[in-house]
C-alpha cells in the first residue's frame, strides 16, 4: 500500500472521530468507499488517493456539536476563500472534504443551508443523492500496522458510488485541467468487481426513491453517453489513460464500455 494512501485512511479516521456524534448521519463517498468494495478487483491500477470525502446526511445531523467546531477542535483548518467550501485540512496537509447532496442542501449555490451549522463547514454536491439510499455500516480501519483504529461508519454502496463517479466524470469533461482519469477508472473498478446483476437490482431501487431518482435517471444517461456508447467515448477513453505505462489502454476502454453497456442494458430490463 503507498503512503499517500495509508496516510489518507488515516486522516479520514481522524474526521470521523472529530465527527462522532454526527456518526449516525455520516456517510463515506469517495474513492475510500470505493476501494472497500473493490479490494479484489483485478486491474492494473493499484488503489491509490490522497484524501477522504464524507457525505452528510443534514436531514438528520444534530445541532452540536457543530460541525466546524468539531473539525476546528481536531486540528482540520478550513480552505480559506476559494469556491470550495467544505474542504477542511489536517495538520499533515490532507485534504477531507464534507458533503452534502444537492437535492438536501437548501438554497445556495455552493454553501450548505443547514443552520446552525456554518454554511460554509459543508458543500453542495450535484450526483451524491443515491448515497442517502444505498449505504450500509461497514467497519472502516487503519492501514498502517502502527495504527490500530477503526471505525463503524455507513459507506455508501457500489451503486450509489457509481452514479457520483460519473457525474463528476461528467461535470469535468469540458475542462481538461479539471479532469481526473483516476475517477473513470474506478468506474470501471466498480463494475469489474460488483456483478452486473447486482448493481442492476440496486440501480433499480434507486429509482424508486424520491431522494435519488433524478440524480440517478441522469447517472444513467452520463454512463451511456461517456462509456457504454463505445470505447472511444470520453469516459472509456479516460478510464484506458489511467493505465498508461501499467496496463493495457486500449483493452481497458473497451472493457469498461462493453461493462457499461451491459448494465445500461440490465436496467432496461428491469423496467
Amino acid at each position: 500500500m503507498n503512503d499517500a494512501t495509508v496516510r489518507a485512511r488515516s486522516v479520514l479516521l481522524d474526521a470521523l472521530d472529530a465527527l462522532e456524534p454526527h456518526l449516525p448521519s455520516v456517510i463515506l463517498i469517495g474513492a475510500q468507499a470505493v476501494y472497500l468494495h473493490t479490494g479484489g478487483a483485478d486491474v492494473a491500477l493499484a488503489e491509490f488517493t490522497t484524501d477522504a470525502d464524507v457525505a452528510i446526511d443534514v436531514r438528520t445531523v444534530s445541532d452540536d456539536p457543530l460541525i466546524e467546531q468539531a473539525m476546528l477542535s481536531s486540528g482540520f483548518v478550513a480552505q480559506v476563500g476559494g469556491s470550495s467550501p467544505g474542504t477542511w485540512m489536517s495538520p499533515t496537509g490532507v485534504h477531507v472534504d464534507l458533503m452534502v447532496p444537492d437535492a438536501i442542501a437548501g438554497a445556495g449555490r455552493r454553501g450548505v443551508t443547514a443552520p446552525p451549522h456554518d454554511r460554509r463547514s459543508m458543500r453542495r454536491t450535484v450526483g451524491i443523492e443515491p448515497v442517502l439510499v444505498d449505504n450500509t455500516v461497514m467497519t472502516v480501519g487503519a492501514l498502517s500496522a502502527e495504527d490500530r483504529r477503526t471505525c463503524d461508519v455507513r459507506v455508501a454502496g457500489p451503486a450509489a458510488l457509481l452514479i457520483a463517479k460519473v457525474h463528476k466524470v461528467a461535470e469535468r469533461r469540458d475542462n481538461p485541467l479539471r479532469r481526473d482519469n483516476k475517477d473513470a477508472h474506478d468506474i470501471f473498478r466498480l463494475l469489474v468487481a460488483i456483478e452486473t446483476s447486482e448493481l442492476a437490482r440496486e440501480i433499480g431501487r434507486l429509482l424508486g426513491d424520491e431522494v435519488s431518482v433524478a440524480a440517478t435517471r441522469k447517472g444513467l444517461r452520463i454512463l451511456e453517453e461517456l462509456f457504454a456508447k463505445s470505447s472511444d467515448a470520453l469516459g472509456a477513453r479516460m478510464a484506458g489513460a489511467a493505465e498508461v505505462g501499467i496496463g493495457d489502454p486500449e483493452q481497458t476502454a473497451v472493457a469498461v464500455s462493453l461493462l457499461a453497456a451491459d448494465l445500461v442494458a440490465a436496467v432496461e430490463g428491469l423496467r
